[in-house]
């Protein structure tokens, strides 16, 4: 039975094929981000500990900064003791050659409320609340992986939601090819601690995917409502998250209205959906903007940026800092791409090379199409991964000195990549079998890089990453072992990334797959056919 375009059947039909594709990506996603959580040691995440010891105190209560409880290392909170100590499971950051076996057993029993300190005072209560909600019926390590995971999943749920949407433009191939391109190993990695920065990584690309769906609908938004929704909820989700997340909103809502004409845009604010959702949306938006202004008063050394090159002296003005960010510009790119733990954990070289290639790949196609709006886009987009993290940084040094680290860019960087499929978009996506053979190659190179970058990590702490190669002490005397043993999550996470390259594969090449039947095989499986019989007159 044939299904009418525009009918009430058709929309059904598309509204559950995006469910399924949904589904069935984020259970992907949310796979890849919970071995990552389990490979990483305890507080082996950026500034994990502090965040920690907010989400613990945040789903107890303890929301605001009071007065008396603000002090020069942050706000100090009542949280179970297990979690107020865990400064002591970072004896292995900073230092490569040492294992993660160096950290105390977490104490199962230790759940008596004491005192602990956190410098994520001033950062909104939203993500902390939900994350820290295991620690309430759970204890010990199993509690934080617990949290760990949650964060996972609402991250996962996303990034899921981000690609989902982008299948839903006209030419989807080429931005969908390019989405997965800015997943890189960094992504997944943050995606999997305990870290509002991994919402706003993905609440960000959510938005700008979103966005760009509704804007090329914007005469039949029926039909990409899931859409519309999205970009509703990691609005909400931006404005509380940190201060900065809005800048990410507006950086992501001006490159996709680049793309696209001024009337795309002002026919939104004649939708009836989109009305109701603005007015939603606007209630968990003022809320977030209302916790910033309150914070404003909020007692000193409330929220102390953690893990930040300090400037006591004063030495360094506003324009030197802009200027050495310009400068390290092309520096962060690692950080992009995968330098894990308390950025002293990098990826091989081999993996950075591969992705370099990749991300020059993506700039320079940009530049063969015709279309001088798309580049701008693109441009535009470029433009505010260079400079606004500059700007940013330069309005900071004089009160926090230099703290800005790659994964703070993050979201720029998955606009600027998405957005350059976007350019090329409308490039014709060649088949045929040359073209299946080129991205087969990828495709598995990828898998390849992305189990490296896993695999390596895991010896960082499994068996210390000294000066001379050690992957033989890995298999004979591992002096760490995570959840399920090292073994386990490797052979796992081989599985799921060689699962999502066929996913890709046969989305990009329908009927094709990944890995094709040897001819030898095919000609074996080929049904025998007898003879053909005369037809007879009828």
């Amino acid at each position: 039975m044939s299904i009418i375009p525009g009918t009430p059947a058709d929309q059904a039909h598309r509204t559950g094929a995006a469910t399924g594709t949904f589904v069935g990506i984020f259970a992907l996603l949310s796979g890849l981000m919970i071995l990552w959580s389990l490979a990483t040691p305890l507080m082996a995440y950026p500034d994990e500990p502090v965040h920690t010891i907010k989400a613990a105190a945040v789903v107890r209560g303890q929301i605001l900064s009071e007065t008396g409880k603000s002090f020069g290392h942050g706000v100090h909170v009542q949280v179970p003791s297990y979690i107020a100590n865990l400064q002591a499971q970072t004896c292995f950051t900073f230092h490569r050659e040492k294992t993660a076996a160096c950290a105390p057993n977490v104490p199962m029993d230790d759940d008596y409320l004491t005192i602990g300190v956190t410098s994520a005072g001033l950062y909104n209560p939203m993500y902390y609340w939900i994350v820290g909600f295991p620690s309430l019926f759970m204890s010990g390590a199993p509690a934080i992986f617990a949290m760990r995971i949650l964060s996972a999943l609402i991250s996962a749920v996303f990034y899921a939601a981000g690609l989902t949407a982008l299948n839903r433009l006209r030419h989807p191939k080429w931005p969908i090819v390019a989405a997965a391109i800015s997943i890189t190993p960094m992504v997944l990695f943050l995606a999997s601690g305990i870290n509002p920065n991994s919402l706003e990584i993905a609440a960000t690309m959510a938005a700008f995917c979103g966005f760009l769906v509704v804007l090329e609908n914007s005469s039949q938004l029926k039909v990409v409502r899931p859409a519309v929704i999205t970009v509703g909820l990691s609005m909400v989700a931006l404005a509380n998250t940190r201060s900065v997340s809005l800048v990410w909103l507006l950086c992501a809502v001006v490159v996709a209205s680049l793309f696209y004409k001024w009337k795309d845009f002002t026919a939104l604010f004649r939708n009836r959906l989109v009305l109701v959702t603005v007015g939603v949306t606007a209630v968990g938006v003022a809320l977030g903007l209302l916790w910033n202004v309150l914070m404003l008063n909020a007692p000193p050394a409330a929220g102390e940026a953690p893990l930040g090159i300090s400037n006591a002296t004063g030495d360094v003005k506003p324009y030197n800092a802009f200027l050495t960010m310009l400068d390290r510009a092309f520096d962060f790119v690692t950080q992009y791409i995968g330098v894990m733990g308390w950025l002293e954990s990098s990826l091989p070289q081999a993996v950075f090379m591969f992705w370099n290639m990749l991300l020059m790949l993506v700039l320079l196609f940009v530049f063969l199409i015709r279309r001088w709006r798309l580049q701008i886009a693109f441009l535009v987009a470029l433009g505010m991964l260079l400079l606004v993290p500059s700007v940013m940084q330069a309005l900071l040094v004089s009160s926090v000195g230099f703290i800005w680290q790659g994964r703070y860019s993050l979201p720029l960087f998955l606009i600027a990549v998405i957005g350059a499929g976007m350019s090329f978009r409308f490039r014709r996506f060649r088949l045929g079998r040359p073209a299946e053979s080129m991205t087969r190659l990828f495709l598995v190179t990828a898998v390849l890089a992305h189990i490296y970058g896993f695999l390596y990590v895991l010896r960082r702490y499994v068996v210390g990453i000294p000066d001379f190669g050690n992957w033989q002490t890995m298999i004979t005397n591992p002096g760490w072992q995570p959840p399920l043993t090292w073994e386990g999550l490797t052979l796992l996470y081989a599985a799921g990334m060689f699962v999502a390259a066929s996913m890709l594969f046969g989305y990009l090449f329908p009927g094709s797959s990944l890995f094709p039947t040897p001819r030898f095989l095919a000609r074996l499986t080929k049904p025998v056919q007898g003879p053909a019989r005369p037809q007879g007159n009828a």
